[in-house]
C-alpha cells in the first residue's frame, strides 16, 4: 500500500515496486485527480501487479489515514502488506529525499532483497514486522513517545495495551515497513474514522498519526509477533531491537558535548532529578512504591503511595499549578483527617528517604564545573521548592548551581511549550542563546527545540541504558518499569555506575561493554554475594546456626562482605563468623579413620602420577607416607575415577602409615578449631559443589555439620549421618541439568573471582616451638594479578555498601529473583561485557584435578 502525496516521485516509487518478484495486489491513495491518473498510468505497467487499486483521499492523516481508514477492508483480506509512502517530511525544513531513498532501498532494493523478506515472513510464522533500522539523522532520543504520549496512551487504552513512559522504542521510523497483516490487525479493529485525524498543518509531533506510527511495534508485539529489523549496511539479516543510532551518544563525554554547546551560550539552565543527581532506583516510582512500604512500618499508612498521588492531583487542580511538598502534606492530612504533627512527620520521613536516596551524577556536575563562568542556573519540575531540594541534594549538587527555578514556585514547567519563552521572559534571557541540558526526551530536548532555544545537550537517564546500550539489555527485568523494588534497587546501582562510564569513557559502552576491575566487582559480584548472604542468614535462622565458617579461599571475600552487611542486619549481628582455612587437600587425610577411608582421596576425575594425585589430596604428609613404603609406586601414571580401585589396592600396605599421620592431621586440625570457642551449632558456607569438605570436616570432628552452598552437584548427595546443606542457586540432588546452573558451568570463573590474596590451604605443620601454623601453596597470581584482585573485591563491597547505606535495616527485608541475579556472571562468562584485560591478571589453583593453574578465562597455564 503506497500514499502518493507528492506525484513527482511517483516514477521512483514504480522503479522501487518492480523489484517484488511475484504477483501482489498494489493499493494506492493520492489526493487528487490528476495525480490518480498518473499513478494508474505507470503502476498499471509493472510486471507483477494483479489487482491495482487507487483512491482519492483527504488530506488528513498522512499515510496513517489511508492505510488505516480508507484501504481498510483491502488491507484485512491480505496476509502481508508493505506500506510506503513519498516522504519528504518539508515541515522539517528540507527534503528528507535521502531518508526516503535509504527506507526505499532497505524495503525494496532488488528483487532478491524482496524474495529474501518475503520468504523470512513466511518461514517465521510469529515475525509481524519487517523494517530498516532507524535513518542516521534519527536522534536516539526521538525513539521516545516524546509529545505523542496521551495520543497513545488514548491508543492502548482502547488496544488494551500498557505503556512504559520511560522505555525506549522500537518502532518503524518513516512509517515505511512490511507486515504480517494479523499483526496489526488490532489497529484495524478500531475502525478509526478521517475525522478523528487533526487536519494537516504541517505538524511534526503529537497528532494521531505520530501516536499510530509508535504503535505499529507495540501492538504485533503486545499480538506475540517479534519485529525484525534490518540493518542500515544493507545486510540480509534481522535484529529483533534496533540500535537506534546510539552510537552517536557514545561519540564524546559529556564534557566535550557540553563545552562544544556552550560555545554560542550566554545561558545554561540543567536539569536536576537523573541529570545531576541520580537515585539508586531504576524509576522513580519504585523509588515511591519503598517509600510507601516504609510509612505503613514507620507510620501504619496503608496505601501512601495511592493517597498521596491523589493529594498531589487535588492540589495541582485546585492552584493551577504543581504543588509544594508542603502544600501535598496538608492535603493529606485533609483527606485521611490526620493532625498537621502526623502530616509533618510523614513529610519529615519523605524528606529524609529523599535525602538518603540522592547521589551527585559526578560526571556531568564535572562537566558543569567546568563550563565557562556563564549565568548557568537549576530548572525542574518538583513539588520539592527550593530549600527542600537544598536540603536533600548532595552538596556537591547544591554547590554547583547559584540560581534555582522549580515549578511548584514559578508556575511554569519545562513539558509545557509555553513555559520557555515565558521564562525566558521574566529571566531576561536571550533565547537565541540559552542552552538546556537534561535528560527527558520531551521536556529537556524536544520542547527547548521547539522554542528556538539552542540544540540542547540529550544527558541519558541511567535506566535509559538497559534499552539503548545492546550490552545492558540482558539486565532488563522482565515486568519493566512495575518489577518489584529490590529488583529495581540492585539494577538501578548498577546502571547508575554506568552512567558515570557513559558520561567519562563513552566508548566503553561501545559493543562489548568495558569493565575494569571495580566495576566487574561492583556488577557481577556485588549483587550476587549481597543475594547470597541475605538467603543464608534467613536459613540460619531456619535452623537454629549461630557460628559461621566461611571456608577458605573463596570464602575470604564472602566473609568480607557479610561484615559488611553485618551493621545493617539484625540477624548477622548475633552470629559468630569466621574465616575458616579448609580445603579439599588439608581436610581429605585427616578425615581418614579407617582403611576404607583411603578412598576419601580417590573421588572425582585426576590425571597424573601417583604422586601428583597424593600431593594434590593429601598434601607432602600423605607422599611421605607412602613414600616411606612404597617409593617405586609414586611415578606411576594414574587416572580417576577408571583407576580408583587399582589405586587403593597398591596403597594398602601404606595404609598403617597414612593411618597415622592422618591421626596427627586431626589432632592439628582439633586444635585449630578449638581456637573458634563454641561451633557447636556450625555451618560451612562456601561456593559448593559437591559438599566434600563439609563431609571431610564433619568426619574429622566426628559430628553433624550444616552447610550453605551457592549450587551443588548431584554428588552433594554423600552429605549424610545428620549433616544437611542447602543450595541457593542450584541443587543437583533435586535433578535438573547442571549445565543449565550458571554458577557450576562458570565456576573456575567465579572461583577466581572470589578468590583470596594467599596460595592453597594445604594443612598444618609445626614450628620450632611445637605450635601448629598453616601451611599454603605458592600465590598464583603475580603484584599485577593481586592488585586486580582486590579492585575486584573493593568494587563488590562497594556494591553492598551502596545497598546498606539505601536501607539501613531494611536491608533484611528484601527478597531478589535468584535467576535474575546471576545474569551479570553470564554477562561475563558468555562475553556480553568485557573484563579480558582483569581477567587474564586472574586465576585459580585446580590442582585437585590434576589441571594445576587455570586462568579466569578458561585456560590451563600449567
Amino acid at each position: 500500500m503506497a500514499h502518493i502525496f507528492y506525484p513527482d516521485l511517483i516514477d521512483e516509487f514504480a522503479q522501487s515496486l518492480q523489484h517484488i518478484p511475484v504477483p501482489f495486489t498494489l493499493l494506492v491513495s493520492v489526493v487528487d485527480a490528476v495525480a490518480a491518473e498518473q499513478v494508474q498510468a505507470r503502476m498499471k505497467q509493472l510486471p507483477n501487479v494483479q489487482q491495482l487499486s487507487v483512491k482519492i483521499v483527504e488530506n488528513r492523516g498522512r499515510d496513517i489515514a489511508p492505510l488505516l481508514v480508507d484501504f481498510h477492508d483491502e488491507v484485512l483480506a491480505l496476509d502481508v502488506i508493505c506500506h510506503v509512502h513519498t516522504k519528504k517530511s518539508l515541515y522539517t525544513g528540507g527534503e528528507q529525499s535521502r531518508w526516503r531513498r535509504y527506507l526505499l532501498d532497505s524495503l525494496f532494493g532488488s528483487t532478491e532483497r524482496v524474495a529474501w523478506i518475503l520468504g523470512t515472513l513466511q518461514a517465521s510464522p510469529t515475525l509481524g514486522l519487517v523494517y530498516p533500522e532507524s535513518y542516521e539523522e534519527m536522534p536516539l532520543w526521538g525513539h521516545t513517545f516524546l509529545s505523542n504520549g496521551p495520543a497513545c496512551d488514548a491508543l492502548a487504552a482502547r488496544l488494551g495495551i500498557a505503556l512504559e513512559h520511560g522505555r525506549y522504542l522500537d518502532y518503524p521510523a518513516g512509517s515505511m515497513f512490511w507486515a504480517r497483516v494479523d499483526a496489526l490487525r488490532p489497529l484495524f479493529d478500531l475502525h478509526l474514522q478521517t475525522h478523528d485525524f487533526p487536519p494537516e498543518q504541517g505538524q511534526v509531533d503529537g497528532t494521531l498519526q505520530h501516536a499510530t506510527e509508535r504503535m505499529f511495534s507495540q501492538v504485533a508485539r503486545h499480538q506475540g509477533y517479534w519485529l525484525g529489523i534490518l540493518p542500515t549496511d544493507g545486510g540480509l539479516t534481522l535484529t529483533t531491537e534496533g540500535l537506534r543510532n546510539v552510537h552517536d551518544a557514545l561519540a564524546l563525554d559529556i564534557g566535550q558535548r557540553l563545552r562544544l554547546s556552550a560555545l554560542q551560550a550566554s545561558t545554561v539552565s540543567f536539569d536536576v532529578f537523573d541529570t545531576l543527581a541520580v537515585r539508586p532506583f531504576l524509576t522513580p516510582d519504585a523509588s515511591r512504591v519503598y517509600l510507601a512500604w516504609r510509612m505503613e512500618r514507620e507510620h501504619g499508612v496503608n496505601e501512601f503511595v495511592r493517597l498521596r498521588c491523589d493529594a498531589e492531583a487535588s492540589q495541582r487542580n485546585a492552584l493551577q499549578r504543581d504543588p509544594t511538598l508542603t502544600e501535598i502534606y496538608q492535603q493529606l492530612a485533609r483527606q485521611l483527617g490526620m493532625s498537621i504533627a502526623v502530616a509533618e512527620r510523614l513529610m519529615a520521613t519523605e524528606l529524609e528517604h529523599e535525602r538518603r536516596q540522592l547521589r551527585p551524577r559526578l560526571g556531568v556536575v564535572n562537566a558543569l564545573m567546568q563550563v565557562n563562568p556563564i549565568p548557568r542556573f537549576a530548572l525542574s519540575d518538583m513539588y520539592l521548592d527550593t530549600a527542600q531540594l537544598k536540603q536533600v541534594l548532595p552538596d556537591i549538587v547544591v554547590a554547583a548551581l547559584p540560581t534555582w527555578r522549580v515549578s511548584c514556585e514559578t508556575g511554569l514547567r519545562k513539558d509545557q511549550l509555553c513555559s520557555w519563552p515565558e521564562l525566558a521572559r521574566r529571566e531576561g534571557i536571550n533565547i537565541a542563546r540559552w542552552l538546556h541540558v537534561g535528560d527527558n526526551e520531551q521536556a529537556d530536548v524536544q520542547l527547548p527545540q521547539l522554542a528556538n532555544l539552542l540544540t540542547p545537550v540529550h544527558v541519558l537517564r541511567p535506566a535509559a541504558l538497559l534499552d539503548v546500550i545492546p550490552a545492558l539489555r540482558a539486565l532488563r527485568h522482565p515486568e519493566g518499569a512495575r518489577a518489584p523494588w529490590p529488583e529495581q534497587l540492585w539494577r538501578g546501582l548498577l546502571v547508575n555506575r554506568f552512567a558515570f562510564l557513559l558520561d567519562s569513557q563513552p566508548q566503553r559502552l561501545r559493543g562489548r561493554l568495558q569493565l575494569d576491575a571495580e566495576n566487574l566487582g561492583y556488577a557481577a559480584l556485588g549483587p550476587l554475594l549481597l543475594d547470597f548472604l541475605l538467603t543464608m542468614l534467613r536459613t540460619t535462622t531456619q535452623q537454629g546456626v549461630d557460628s559461621l565458617l566461611f571456608l577458605s579461599r573463596e570464602g575470604h571475600l564472602l566473609h568480607q562482605a557479610f561484615e559488611r552487611l553485618q551493621p545493617f542486619h539484625p540477624t548477622a549481628r548475633q552470629l559468630h563468623a569466621h574465616y575458616f582455612l579448609a580445603s579439599r587437600r588439608a581436610t581429605a587425610l585427616p578425615a581418614m579413620h579407617r582403611a576404607d577411608d583411603v578412598n576419601l582421596m580417590l573421588e572425582g576425575t585426576f590425571n597424573g602420577t601417583l604422586c601428583q594425585l597424593l600431593q594434590a589430596r593429601g598434601g607432602d604428609t600423605a607422599v611421605e607416607a607412602v613414600a616411606s613404603v612404597l617409593p617405586d609406586l609414586l611415578d606411576r601414571a594414574v587416572f580417576l575415577p577408571e583407576m580408583a580401585t587399582t589405586i587403593a589396592e597398591w596403597l594398602q600396605p601404606a595404609l598403617p602409615a597414612l593411618l597415622a599421620r592422618a591421626a596427627q592431621a586431626r589432632a592439628d586440625y582439633l586444635t585449630y578449631w578449638s581456637t573458634f570457642g563454641n561451633t557447636q551449632s556450625s555451618m560451612v558456607v562456601d561456593i559448593g559443589y559437591a559438599g566434600t569438605i563439609q563431609r571431610n570436616l564433619s568426619r574429622l570432628r566426628q559430628q553433624p555439620l550444616g552447610g550453605y552452598y551457592m549450587a551443588l552437584r548431584s554428588r552433594a548427595s554423600q552429605l549424610q549421618d545428620g549433616n544437611w546443606a542447602q543450595a541457593r542457586y542450584f541443587d543437583g540432588r533435586q535433578g535438573g541439568e547442571e549445565t543449565t546452573s550458571p554458577i557450576l558451568s562458570h565456576d573456575l570463573l567465579l572461583e577466581a573471582l572470589l578468590g583470596a590474596p594467599a596460595g592453597q590451604f594445604n594443612g598444618f605443620g609445626t614450628d620450632g616451638n611445637a605450635s601448629i601454623q598453616p601451611r599454603f601453596g605458592p600465590v598464583e597470581l603475580d603484584a599485577q594479578g593481586l592488585q586486580s584482585l582486590q579492585r575486584t573485591h573493593q568494587g563488590a563491597l562497594a556494591f553492598i555498601d551502596d545497598v546498606g547505606a539505601m536501607l539501613g535495616e531494611y536491608i533484611a527485608d528484601i527478597e531478589l529473583d535468584a535467576a535474575g541475579i546471576q545474569v551479570p556472571l553470564q554477562c561475563v562468562a558468555n562475553g556480553r561485557w568485557d573484563a579480558d584485560e582483569t581477567l587474564r591478571q586472574l586465576a585459580t589453583d585446580d590442582s585437585f584435578t590434576g589441571r594445576g593453574k587455570v586462568a579466569a578465562a578458561g585456560n590451563s597455564i600449567n
